[in-house]
C-alpha cells in the first residue's frame, strides 16, 4: 500500500518543481461553456421566495371570504378566517360579515382581481405589499329579507372597479403567512 502512495507524492513534487522553474505564465482557466452556464442551479434570492407563498395566501384569502359572503349565516367564520387573516383585518371582515347577516343579504356571483406584487420585505416579520385590480362587476348583494329575497342591495353610488391594496405578513411560532392589511381605494379606479 505504501509503496503505491510514493509514486504518487513523487509526480506532484516533480509537477511541482517544473511549474516553479517554467518561466511561462500559466495557462488560463478554461471558459465555461455555454452548457455549463445554462445548467448551473439559479439561487433564489429570498423574495423570490417570499412572494409567492404571500400571493398563495392572499388567493386563499379571498376564497374563502367569497364563500363567506355568500353565506354570512351558515357559520362562524372567524376560525377559518384566522387561517388566512390577522387584525385588523380579521376583525373588520368579521364585523362586515355581522352586518350582512344582520340586514340580512349575501353576495352572489363573483370578484375579478388581477393582484400583483408591488414590494417584499425581508426584514422580520416579512411583508408582501400586494396591489390589486378589484372588478365587482358580476358579484351582488342581495337580500334575504322575507319580501325582498334576491332584492339587488347593491350601493349606486360605489364603484364597481377599484384598486384594493393588501399587505401580508409572515408570523412567527408556527411561521406562517397571513393578510393583515386590506386597504380598498374606491377613488382609484382601474
Amino acid at each position: 500500500m505504501t509503496q503505491l502512495r510514493y509514486p504518487a507524492v513523487g509526480l506532484v513534487l516533480v509537477s511541482v518543481v517544473l511549474t516553479g522553474c517554467s518561466n511561462a505564465a500559466p495557462p488560463p482557466p478554461p471558459a465555461p461553456s455555454s452548457a455549463a452556464a445554462t445548467s448551473s442551479p439559479w439561487i433564489p434570492t429570498p423574495e423570490h421566495e417570499i412572494a409567492p407563498k404571500a400571493l398563495a395566501v392572499y388567493r386563499q384569502y379571498w376564497e374563502l371570504s367569497e364563500q363567506a359572503e355568500a353565506a354570512p349565516r351558515s357559520q362562524d367564520w372567524r376560525p377559518a378566517l384566522t387561517r388566512l387573516m390577522a387584525d385588523p383585518a380579521l376583525t373588520s371582515f368579521v364585523d362586515e360579515l355581522a352586518n350582512l347577516a344582520s340586514v340580512p343579504a349575501h353576495s352572489v356571483g363573483q370578484y375579478h382581481r388581477a393582484p400583483s406584487v408591488r414590494s417584499v420585505s425581508v426584514a422580520e416579520p416579512a411583508r408582501v405589499v400586494i396591489d390589486d385590480c378589484l372588478d365587482a362587476s358580476e358579484e351582488h348583494l342581495v337580500s334575504d329579507r322575507v319580501g325582498e329575497t334576491g332584492k339587488h342591495l347593491d350601493n349606486p353610488r360605489q364603484p364597481r372597479r377599484y384598486r384594493l391594496e393588501a399587505e401580508v405578513v409572515r408570523y412567527p411560532a408556527p411561521y406562517r403567512w397571513l393578510v393583515q392589511i386590506v386597504r380598498p381605494h374606491v377613488d382609484q379606479p382601474c
